[in-house]
């Protein structure tokens, strides 16, 4: 009996937990995120204040929650591919970012457009820098800093390319990242 209830109770936090960050993000595509009270949230997630307050401290968190979330599943869609073949081909993961992007658009354009948004992207450059310099190929070059600060430099480009294409500021679409992205990698690619 008491298993049971465990498991209720996991599943019911569970839900208040998505209720909230929905609300959050459902906000957020209607004012700044500053402008959003707890209040809102609840209201929108239709619960009370006492279960906003077991779950996060406040508005911000839920947000950080989100942020953390987001970069797991992007960090995942990173490692999905092994790194030595990405410093030869980065086609196959700028095809993944892609997709994963692509499975909600909307939910990235209005993550990307909020505040503080900035050391989230450093979160993702830093994970891809390090998988890349993970790779064989790193490991083999004698002059590791100009390899990562090459790596660095290509990495800011490619996230603030897709940044520009998620927020529609240049006219590509995430379909075409890959190959446009690639084109402009080409000559920075190892032979």
């Amino acid at each position: 009996m008491e298993e049971r209830r465990k498991k209720a109770e996991y599943r019911s936090s569970i839900r208040s937990k998505t209720l909230i960050r929905n609300a959050l993000v459902s906000l957020m595509q209607e004012k700044p995120f500053e402008k959003i009270t707890i209040t809102d949230i609840v209201r929108r997630a239709d619960i009370n204040r006492g279960t906003f307050y077991a779950h996060f401290k406040d508005s911000r968190e839920v947000l950080e929650r989100i942020r953390s979330d987001a970069l797991s599943e992007m960090k995942d869609a990173i490692y999905s591919i092994p790194s030595d073949i990405v410093i030869r081909d980065p086609k196959p993961l700028l095809e993944k970012i892609s997709e994963f992007l692509s499975e909600d658009s909307t939910y990235y354009r209005m993550l990307l457009s909020t505040s503080g948004i900035q050391e989230f992207l450093n979160q993702i450059k830093r994970i891809s820098l390090d998988y890349l310099l993970e790779s064989e190929y790193a490991k083999h070059q004698l002059d590791r800093r100009a390899l990562a600060s090459r790596l660095d430099f290509l990495i800011s480009a490619i996230a603030g390319t897709y940044y520009d294409i998620v927020l529609g500021t240049i006219p590509e679409t995430l379909e075409s990242a890959p190959s446009f992205i690639c084109g402009m990698l080409e000559p920075y690619l190892p032979r």
